[in-house]
Order: structure tokens, then sequence, then C-alpha cells
């Protein structure tokens, strides 16, 4: 998986090695909330007939741009793996309903890179926080361990003010530890909030 992030982006930059930003354009940091449907494309050993593969992803990227048009930032997010309902399921201790939710918390070191003006081409890895809450009898529990994780994204912005951009970014992230592979089609909002 790692070896083909790193495939991408010496594309990207062979691509790009000729279209630089001018030596006078100023150094910046840009903003980025994001937040859409996440559907977990993985194929599960056992089909629930309550498995739910959709659900919600978010982020807050900040990234820097220096004189280059490769940036460097990172990235924290929330994101939903799969949950699962089941109603009526026989124990010892009696008949229950059992809610499962599984989601992570990424954190990623990331970098990205204008193809074209407006579209954007990012890749990121990191640390992903796991957790699995588990209803049942009327109470929760909660467990939780610590992954590595990757993503790759590509979006298109629209200028909406001088420092204001707004799009839509379509991504692939992966869980590794746990098989598990997400695709996300998402509505983010960019801000200059610095420049110097």
């Amino acid at each position: 998986m790692k070896k083909t992030f790193f495939l991408l982006v010496a594309l990207i930059c062979t691509y790009n090695s000729g279209y630089s930003q001018s030596p006078d354009t100023l150094y910046n940091f840009t903003a980025y909330l994001g937040g859409g449907y996440s559907y977990n494309v993985t194929s599960f050993d056992y089909e629930f007939d309550g498995l739910k593969r959709g659900g919600f992803q978010g982020y807050v990227r900040v990234m820097w741009q220096p004189e280059y048009d490769l940036r460097g930032g990172i990235e924290f997010g929330y994101t939903s793996v799969y949950s699962v309902e089941e109603s009526n399921i026989e124990t010892v201790n009696g008949t229950t309903d059992l809610n499962t939710n599984v989601y992570a918390y990424p954190l990623m070191l990331v970098f990205s890179m204008s193809i074209i003006e407006n579209w954007e081409v990012t890749i990121g890895t990191g640390f992903a926080s796991s957790v699995v809450k588990n209803e049942a009898f009327g109470e929760s529990s909660y467990s939780s361990n610590g992954a590595s994780t990757a993503m790759i994204s590509t979006g298109y912005y629209f200028p909406v003010a001088k420092d204001s951009r707004l799009g839509g970014e379509f991504r692939f992230t992966a869980l590794p530890k746990y098989d598990d592979y997400l695709i996300t089609l998402s509505l983010s909002f960019a801000y200059k909030f610095l420049e110097y």
C-alpha cells in the first residue's frame, strides 16, 4: 500500500516539475473542514442482516504551502467504519438487542498538490485510534486500539471569496489492521488563514 502512495507522489512530482509557483509567491497556511458520507467496501466473512456499511466521515486539515506546489500538513478526523444491529439475541442472561458501532479517529501527515488549477490530489499516512462500542442489556462497553492508516483523495474547489474555496472531495481510506477500506464523498471548505 505504501509503495503505491510513494509511486503516486513520484508521478505527480514528475508531472508538475515545470509548474512551480512564481518566486514572489507568499507562503501560506490553509485550513480545510470537510464531511460527508463514507461507505465500507470491505468483504465481510459474515454478512449480518443488521450490518450497516455507511456512515459519517469528517476531518480538519491544516496545510502549509511554500513557494512550490507541493504542500504538507496534518489532518485529524473521525470516520464511521461500520455498525451492526441485531435483535432478540438469546444469551445465558436472557434475550437482548445488540448494537455494535466501529469508528476511528485518524491522525495523519498529509501532502497535496494541484494537478491543474483548483484540482488537488492529497495523500496521507499516520495513526488511527479504532473504537468498538457495544450496547447490550441497557449498558455500553468500549474497547480501543491503535493501528496504521492511509488515505488518498482528490478534490475540486471553487473560489467563493478572496481566501475561501468550496468544493467536493472523493477519498479512499485504508485501515489495514482489520482490512477495512472505505470510500467517501464529502463537501469541503478551505480557508487561507495566514499568508507571509
